[in-house]
């Protein structure tokens, strides 16, 4: 009998760490781990009761009872039912979470000159949606939202407005400039950072088997990054003479005939040079990859502010969510000046106002930008793009609260390793905008990140499983 209380508190502390782990550094808005884990672990506790209940039912029952092998049949069917929906969970998961982190690079292709008006728009699109339920629920004589938590300090979600707020902005800068491969293999950085973080912040305590799964990911992503530590030149490169005007006509030029090909319809001279390439293209890629893994840090540190402010209180998601969008958006104000000057082109404080009006004119499908290195040749695709990730980011976090809620944690993490490479090779196909070709360092990198995944979150699971199956041949 000892025996499933100990399940119990190992499963609770599993899912705790899990929950800190898996909050998804790619969108602006996320579940708050500490306001699922009391459903989690209530939900557990209950189905664990039922299980022993079902058990009680069969030991007492007896060919004689009807009623009881009626029942027994049911709860066959029901077990059945449930089954169904655990599959349709995970299928709707990875198929929801591969989408979610196609589009979040998708949505930055036609709004690359506008990283910051992007970064706040899917901030902004959180507040009316989370307060559209907020407001209606904490109504009433006996509202969903309890006039508590209505009333409680709102500090918390200041602090943790800031925190996620500057991981956001580093995270979506990060999207526009790398490419969508490294968007997926990079976050899974967050689970070292997070397992030193937790550690010392928090006390946690993790097994053999999450240390090495972190340094196998750890490995992965060293090997995926190893070709941008080499520094290599590839000859020679076609550029403009006038980069404001011509640096688009030029840029795409693979060859010195038709690089020089191009000329003025006035002078006949040339509009393009074919000139040695002296400059390092790898160094801006590696930079925004340390961004990338760097912006897990602020959003470890808001999941581990969320466990120390909010303990065991029970709050709704959504007026969680919602009060940290509102806080969110309006820090992004201010930090969004800082930001502009690491865009390429950089956005300094003067061109601030314009660039985010331009922006807005991008997202409805007009293009601003006619010359320079990067035009606004894609704003036609913006509303769908944005709009898409906006509503299928949106139900991807229901989704995952759905499943903490009534499903399994289990389901949940095996749906977020599989996410990992079926989000990686998608970028690679052909018909996918801006596909990039896998190179055998980036298939290499997936497959140990996903070893590292696979024993990080099964390792000692599938250990306990090999332990009792070896333990009942013995018998």
């Amino acid at each position: 009998m000892n025996s499933v209380p100990d399940s119990h508190r190992e499963r609770e502390q599993e899912e705790q760490e899990e929950e800190i782990l898996f909050a998804n550094d790619d969108d602006p808005v996320q579940p708050s781990p500490s306001a699922l884990s009391t459903c989690t672990s209530r939900d557990m506790k209950d189905g664990t009761a039922d299980a022993d209940e079902k058990q009680t039912s069969l030991l007492e029952s007896s060919p004689d009872n009807v009623k009881q092998l009626s029942s027994s049949d049911s709860n066959n069917d029901a077990d059945s039912k449930d089954n169904r929906m655990l599959i349709l969970s995970f299928v709707s998961m990875v198929v929801v979470g591969s989408a979610n982190k196609i589009f979040s690079k998708l949505q930055t292709i036609p709004m690359y000159n506008y990283p910051i008006t992007l970064s706040l728009l899917t901030t902004f699109y959180y507040i009316p949606m989370c307060f559209a339920y907020i407001i209606p629920a904490s109504r009433g004589e006996s509202p969903i939202i309890s006039r508590e938590q209505m009333n409680m300090p709102k500090w918390p979600f200041f602090i943790m407005g800031i925190l996620d707020c500057m991981s956001s902005l580093m995270g979506m800068f990060a999207a526009v400039y790398l490419p969508g491969s490294l968007l997926v293999l990079l976050p899974q950085a967050a689970i070292p950072i997070s397992m030193v973080l937790s550690k010392h912040m928090l006390g946690e305590r993790y097994s053999g088997y999450h240390y090495a799964g972190a340094f196998i990911v750890v490995i992965g992503i060293i090997v995926v990054l190893s070709p941008e530590f080499v520094t290599s030149s590839s000859g020679e490169v076609c550029e403009a003479f006038d980069e404001d005007r011509d640096c688009s006509i030029c840029q795409d030029e693979t060859s010195e005939g038709t690089c020089l090909s191009h000329t003025d319809s006035d002078t006949g001279v040339s509009i393009c040079e074919w000139v040695r390439d002296d400059s390092n293209e790898d160094a801006p890629i590696l930079f925004w990859a340390a961004m990338l893994i760097l912006s897990c840090i602020p959003s470890t540190f808001s999941n581990i502010y969320k466990e120390k402010a909010l303990g065991e209180t029970e709050l709704d998601p959504v007026f969680l969510n919602g009060w940290i969008a509102l806080f969110q958006f309006f820090i992004s104000l201010i930090f969004v000046i800082p930001a502009g000057y690491t865009a390429d082109p950089p956005i300094y404080p003067e061109d601030l106002p314009r660039n985010i009006f331009d922006g807005l004119k991008c997202y409805f499908g007009a293009g601003t930008v006619t010359s320079g290195c990067h035009l606004d040749e894609n704003c036609g695709e913006a509303p769908i793009f944005v709009n898409v990730y906006v509503a299928i980011n949106v139900f991807y976090n229901l989704l995952m609260i759905l499943i903490l809620k009534f499903g399994s944690t289990n389901i949940l993490t095996l749906a977020m390793t599989v996410m990992v490479p079926i989000g990686n090779l998608a970028f690679s196909l052909p018909f996918m905008p801006e596909a990039t070709a896998m190179h055998a360092t980036d298939i290499i990198g997936l497959g140990v990140i996903m070893a590292g995944l696979t024993w990080y979150r099964f390792g000692e699971k599938l250990f306990k499983i090999n332990h009792t199956q070896q333990e009942s041949d013995l018998r």
